[in-house]
């Protein structure tokens, strides 16, 4: 069951669910083992140990939901990244939000509703500290939203109660609203596309760009206009500091615009510590970007350049 992206809403006809920022993966149990299978077919058992008392759950079952890793009893998808054999494996959980079969009998053609009763139940009965039931509540979506933004979640994902589980498949009946985060950001540089030697009459262009900030992010809706701002981040280079690349969001006519003018403000040196090799332009270009959140080394996650800030 795959959902498509929107936004904030209420509904009595859904149920709202913590959107985990981890792995998805099938855990189905059989002949004593616990396979976790990701979304290409991969088996992910063996790269988390911790997880192999799931294999105690009863035979025939199969759910659905996100392997995490949690800091501090946060996720952190940089820890699971890092997750290896000589990692605490308690710091990885199996959340579950929904259940395919149980004891070998389907139950993908059940009312999402009924399939949420069950799955409470497994997880109420098993007792294993490995096994997460995934938080939620019924209709009220937008404020478990906020919640979710409050507490630095990826955001949350609407089920309509009355769906049956439809395997593969983007129909609706599932919505994602990813928390994102946006910044006004100065364009120190750029990453050169690469490529054959261009001709003096076709301007280079960029493969991405390097951005930094003194600003602090603020959580909007993923598919919410972003509006204009009036204040911009200070281009003075000690109020600054490097913020990684961004290299998505570019229209054909938004990229001929940047890369003029990148092209007028050549400078020799960065505007401040960059560990790039790049070229590098006079301060003066702001910008606005979205993202995830920082990583763990201060540096934008999944960046998507929003709109070029010019009075």
């Amino acid at each position: 069951m795959l959902a498509v992206a929107g936004r904030p809403f209420d509904s009595a006809e859904h149920f709202f669910e913590f959107k985990w920022d981890g792995y998805r993966a099938g855990a189905m149990i059989e002949n004593g083992k616990a396979r976790l299978m990701s979304r290409n077919g991969l088996d992910l058992a063996g790269r988390y140990p911790g997880l192999a008392p799931l294999a105690l759950l009863p035979r025939g079952l199969a759910l659905d939901g996100e392997i995490v890793a949690f800091r501090g009893g946060h996720p952190d998808f940089s820890l699971l990244q890092q997750h290896g054999p000589r990692s605490d494996p308690s710091t990885v959980r199996f959340v579950a939000f929904d259940v395919l079969y149980e004891d070998f009998q389907s139950r993908l053609d059940l009312p999402f509703s009924r399939r949420r009763q069950i799955l409470e139940q497994i997880v109420e009965r098993a007792h294993h500290p490995e096994l997460v039931l995934s938080e939620g509540l019924a209709a009220e979506g937008q404020a478990l939203y906020r919640q979710a933004c409050e507490q630095g979640l990826e955001g949350v994902v609407s089920k309509r109660l009355s769906s049956p589980y439809a395997s593969g498949r983007r129909n609706g009946a599932w919505i994602k609203i990813k928390r994102r985060l946006r910044l006004q950001a100065v364009i120190i540089g750029y990453i050169p596309k690469p490529g054959p030697g261009r001709s003096p009459a076709r301007m280079p262009d960029f493969q991405s760009l390097l951005v930094a900030s003194n600003g602090l992010p603020s959580a909007v809706p993923s598919a919410e206009p972003l509006a204009k701002s009036g204040a911009e981040p200070s281009a003075e280079p000690g109020a600054l500091r490097y913020l990684g690349r961004v290299g998505s969001g570019f229209t054909e006519s938004l990229r001929a615009r940047v890369n003029a003018l990148l092209q007028e403000r050549p400078r020799r040196t960065p505007l401040v510590p960059c560990p790039e090799k790049a070229r590098w332009v006079e301060p003066g270009l702001f910008c606005e970007v979205t993202f995830a959140e920082l990583t763990s080394a201060g540096l934008l996650r999944a960046p998507v350049f929003e709109r070029l800030i010019e009075e």
